[in-house]
């Protein structure tokens, strides 16, 4: 998962030297590269160190390295960890016995300070030999997923004195600093390790990290004003070809080839070399993609009423279901027949050619329940560009389009709305004015501003709307479905108190650390397999609770029954709903779905955070087998409204 990718990104334009020319994309480079990680990875930015000029001092590089990575609390063994280096290469003479092979040279990283006076002496950047014991450390600890990007270059003629020849060139030489000073910057740890200097950073052999170096040994770096050729067409790869299943020696190659022209040729070193680039750890199953199968004009497509779907809903089918990894359209289809929990559907147009996938993802509901928006006069600006047309067209939210089909439908007055947005310069400000919520848990959310998602926001809103408002209409199971909702003691697990739910509200007074179980009752004739989400009113957050997993070998919710989530002898720990730190009253649903046949409802899912994906134990999505068996499907509904407890004096 994205959760699991941490980075030290490092770009370095102007340097402390007045010896050495300063760059032009360096920085931007790093920039970029937090763009893709947070954008496309969709990497938490806490997960991301960035140091900029005079930021990436030789000690705060050593020292963020040590903070933000090996003594990091947060990364687990196996999570991929990204080194990043935008600047100038170097190579100084070596000294006496630097290592064995006794090379000619020693390639280093200059850092902002590099070759300047310092208080240990003479800056004589990071070694190959330092870097080299870092990641050992780093990899004993933390695993071996760890990538190394270098976009520099190590020389070995010297420069020609011609600034036009060199400006576009990311590597220095060193004029100052001596051999005698590699050995005073030496990283501790490299003490007494072996290292075979003739290699430098490109040693084949290497075990605790792989290397993407911009260039081979000898060969120029280059960059101009818009990037770095190495780091652009990195970029440029990642948008052209599925990076979930591609080698980073593959990866190497696909860079090579556009980069052959000017005479620079990538290179990928390391025993994991041939491992799925950052072995495949960030590009973990989309929920938002769900199988299809069938023809090619006529296919099933594995969600139904369920989910939402109706007639006229409409989805593109993709060649994978993996996060962070190009996943062009192949095709379009549109639901004309719909079962409980899967549908049929046909393609848009039969004349037009089109590619056939394996995965879905819903790019119009067709929702039939409107989503009523008040936009306050602070951004009656927006008001044109966003319902300056019909409501079936396209919107648009700070120049972003809406295109999921929710029905959203602008209103005049706060009274008609389910729910006022504010656009203000560095932030949005909601308020779910929706009339489930209780009249007092209304307060105004603010919500980090991020031109990507400004639209984003907005279609979050109207489907956490639209999942709220679901029903069938039959009603199949509604007499036969209830909800208790108790306090437990967190240790034990036992219920404390009485059923806090009644006449489907459950006031709750919550005080730090408290934790509540759920139970489901079934007095119906039918086994059923549960679905409990919790819907922060207060946002356009919806996380599962709990979801069943496909290999039970029956339905969890049995027929005259109950189930127990989270007390003791469940399995399944107590349960913790989110209450945040700056607010005094929480208003959330539990929202229970009931199915007569498995299904995945990992699509229900949502944050509203810019850069994370909701963590739960929700199975991937996978094909169903067909059965003849007849389907049905219901839902039940509590409203949960907490108030922060006084804290005893």
């Amino acid at each position: 998962m994205a959760s699991h990718v941490f980075a030290l990104l490092i770009g370095i334009d102007d340097y402390k030297s007045g010896r050495i020319w300063n760059l032009e994309a360096c920085a931007h480079d790093a920039q970029r590269m937090k763009q893709w990680l947070m954008q496309d990875l969709q990497v938490p930015k806490e997960n991301i160190a960035l140091l900029i000029n005079q930021e990436a001092t030789k000690h705060r590089i050593e020292d963020t390295f040590m903070s933000h990575l090996v003594n990091n609390p947060a990364i687990a063994k196996g999570d991929a960890l990204i080194v990043y280096f935008a600047g100038h290469g170097s190579t100084l003479r070596a000294p006496p016995d630097w290592c064995e092979g006794k090379p000619a040279s020693v390639q280093v990283l200059c850092p902002y300070d590099h070759d300047s006076k310092g208080p240990e002496g003479r800056v004589a950047g990071i070694s190959d030999r330092s870097l080299f014991a870092m990641l050992a450390e780093l990899s004993l600890i933390k695993g071996d997923n760890i990538t190394l990007i270098l976009d520099c270059c190590f020389l070995k003629a010297q420069l020609g004195s011609n600034t036009r020849d060199r400006r576009f060139i990311r590597y220095t030489p060193t004029s100052k600093a001596t051999p005698e000073d590699l050995f005073l910057g030496l990283w501790p740890g490299a003490i007494g390790r072996k290292f075979r200097g003739e290699f430098g950073f490109f040693q084949d052999d290497c075990r605790s990290h792989v290397l993407l170096a911009a260039c081979r040994p000898g060969e120029k770096a280059l960059e101009w004003k818009e990037g770095g050729k190495f780091t652009s067409e990195l970029l440029t790869v990642k948008d052209a070809f599925p990076l979930h299943q591609m080698k980073s020696s593959d990866l190497s190659e696909h860079l090579a080839k556009g980069l052959t022209h000017i005479q620079q040729h990538p290179v990928c070193v390391g025993q994991r070399k041939d491992r799925v680039f950052l072995n495949g750890v960030p590009f973990v199953a989309d929920a938002s993609l769900v199988p299809v199968n069938g023809e090619k004009e006529r296919i099933r497509l594995e969600m139904g009423a369920i989910h939402g779907i109706v007639e006229g809903t409409e989805f593109s089918v993709h060649e994978h279901n993996r996060f962070g990894s190009i996943n062009p359209s192949l095709d379009s289809f549109r639901v004309y027949e719909v079962h409980p929990t899967w549908s049929l559907a046909r393609r848009k147009s039969m004349s037009k050619p089109g590619g056939r996938g394996s995965w879905a993802r819903i790019t119009r509901w067709n929702s039939r329940t409107p989503f009523r928006v008040y936009v306050k006069r602070t951004c009656s600006f927006l008001l044109r560009r966003l319902f300056g047309c019909s409501k079936n067209s396209e919107a648009e939210l700070d120049g972003i389009p809406v295109k999921e089909g929710l029905n959203i439908v602008q209103v005049d007055t706060s009274a008609k709305a389910d729910m006022s947005v504010g656009v203000h310069t560095r932030d949005v400000r909601v308020q779910n004015l929706d009339h489930l919520v209780p009249s007092t848990a209304h307060p105004l959310i603010h919500i980090e501003k991020d031109r990507s998602r400004s639209g984003v926001i907005l279609s979050e809103a109207a489907r956490f709307h639209m999942h709220l408002h679901r029903t069938n209409p039959a009603k199949p199971f509604h007499e036969s479905l209830g909800m208790e909702i108790f306090r437990v003691d967190p240790h034990t697990q036992r219920r404390v108190g009485p059923n806090m739910l009644v006449d489907g509200t459950a006031a709750i007074s919550h005080s730090e650390g408290a934790r509540y179980a759920v139970i489901l009752h079934n007095h119906s004739d039918t086994d059923l397999w549960p679905y409990l989400a919790y819907m922060d009113s207060n946002g356009v957050d919806i996380q599962l609770l709990y979801h069943p997993r496909p290999s039970y070998p029956m339905p969890p919710l049995r027929k005259r029954s109950y189930l127990d989530i989270g007390c003791t002898g469940s399995g399944i720990p107590p349960l913790n709903f989110p209450f945040p730190d700056n607010q005094q009253q929480e208003s959330a649903f539990l929202k229970l779905f009931v199915s007569t046949s498995y299904t995945s409802m990992g699509l229900l899912e949502q944050s509203s955070s810019a850069y994370s994906r909701p963590s739960t134990p929700v199975p991937p999505p996978t094909p169903t087998v067909e059965s003849n068996q007849p389907q049905n499907w219901d839902t039940a509904l509590a409203c949960i409204v907490m108030k922060r407890a006084r804290a005893k004096s």
